[in-house]
């Protein structure tokens, strides 16, 4: 099984949109760990009409031994895991056993500050387990290429020394198939926000090992 960890410090910058949609491009060879107590995924999978099972398991700081066997059990070829925005051990748990961290990060000064802090995470961890991993890829999300913040987002993003994967567009779309509950592959077949989604699942794939 490979491991896939969405990870940021703060909301609002995509993650649960993005773990939806990996797993819906990964289908039906994947399974979503719905771990943020906000439960957007859960939410997004109540009418049924995701092509993959979406698991509610918040992650604690109370739970974590229980909840990483738990995830280990799972019977998937990928798991997607959408973590809560925030430091702690239960982050700490979560990428002690990804194969992958996919960041999430938007244009704005906050959004780069508590990147920053993600990445210092993921480097605990890789010095922690000895093994390189988990391998980190950054997406801008929400990426309006019109303005300077949206076109400078990748070249700021190298700065970090991590690979950085295709823009996500901030499009209407990625909202209404949230409300239809469904993943953008079979809300919008064919559109520009499916084309992007299916370039970053084609990354994913291959750092996550698979």
């Amino acid at each position: 099984m490979a491991i896939i960890a969405l990870a940021n410090l703060k909301g609002g910058v995509g993650k649960s949109t993005l773990a939806v949609n990996i797993a819906g491009a990964l289908a039906p060879k994947s399974a979503l760990l719905d771990a943020d107590p906000q439960a957007t995924a859960t939410a997004w999978a109540e009418a049924g009409n995701l092509p993959f099972p979406v698991i509610e398991a918040a992650l604690t700081g109370q739970n974590v031994e229980a909840w990483i066997a738990a995830a280990l059990d799972i019977d998937t070829a990928f798991l997607v895991i959408d973590l809560p925005p925030m430091l702690g051990d239960a982050t700490a748990a979560a990428l002690a056993i990804a194969d992958l961290a996919v960041i999430p990060v938007t244009p704005s000064g906050a959004d780069l500050r508590a990147t920053s802090k993600a990445i210092e995470l993921i480097h605990a961890a890789r010095a922690s387990r000895g093994d390189g991993k988990p391998a980190c890829l950054m997406v801008p999300s929400k990426v309006d290429l019109r303005t300077a913040a949206g076109a400078e987002i990748a070249a700021v993003l190298h700065d970090y020394g991590e690979p950085v994967a295709p823009a996500i567009s901030q499009r209407v779309a990625h909202a209404d198939s949230f409300t239809a509950g469904q993943w953008i592959g079979d809300y919008a077949k064919g559109s520009a926000a499916h084309s992007e989604i299916k370039a970053l699942a084609s990354v994913v794939k291959r750092l996550a090992g698979r």
